[in-house]
């Protein structure tokens, strides 16, 4: 069997690694899945890493201590900047893609970012999408979004 191959949002990056969150242990529990070098392959888009290094560098985003940046910096390079996790980068013809979900769905405004990342997960071909934010991808075809809680289950189910 080949490894899963499952997308992380930003939001369950942050969730993650921010123990006072009331998401930490589910999502932590994916990630460690991935980095256990479990049947798992992590998935992530170039803007998740940048977005990311955004939101745990925040005092007011994260609900424990934010990272300075060489701290930040750090995390990202030791637990994403690896064999675990592939990096999906924009291309043209992702931003086609985007462009063209974007008249689609009659995007507007700050949801053309939902739009690029849905493009970046349509074209890695993955397994899974995991997010908390599963009403921004609604309408989009081929995407279906799932907690990361409903992935564990799915996950153990296939791997027991």
């Amino acid at each position: 069997m080949s490894a899963l191959r499952i997308f992380f949002d930003t939001n369950v990056l942050v969730y993650a690694h921010d123990e006072g969150a009331t998401f930490h242990a589910e999502s932590a529990t994916l990630l460690n899945l991935v980095l256990e070098k479990s049947k798992i392959r992590g998935v992530i888009g170039e803007q998740n890493l940048v977005e990311l290094y955004r939101i745990i560098s925040n005092k007011s985003a994260m609900t424990g201590k934010p990272l300075s940046p060489n701290d930040a910096k750090s995390l990202i390079e030791q637990t994403y900047l690896n064999e675990y996790f592939e990096i999906v980068y924009p291309t043209i013809g992702i931003l086609n893609k985007t462009l063209d979900l974007a008249v689609q769905i009659n995007a507007v405004s700050a949801r053309i970012f939902d739009v690029r990342l849905a493009s970046l997960v349509l074209s890695a071909r993955v397994d899974y999408f995991a997010t908390y934010n599963l009403k921004d991808f609604q309408g989009i075809n081929g995407i279906s979004p799932l907690i990361p809680r409903e992935i564990l289950v799915a996950v153990n189910n296939l791997l027991s």
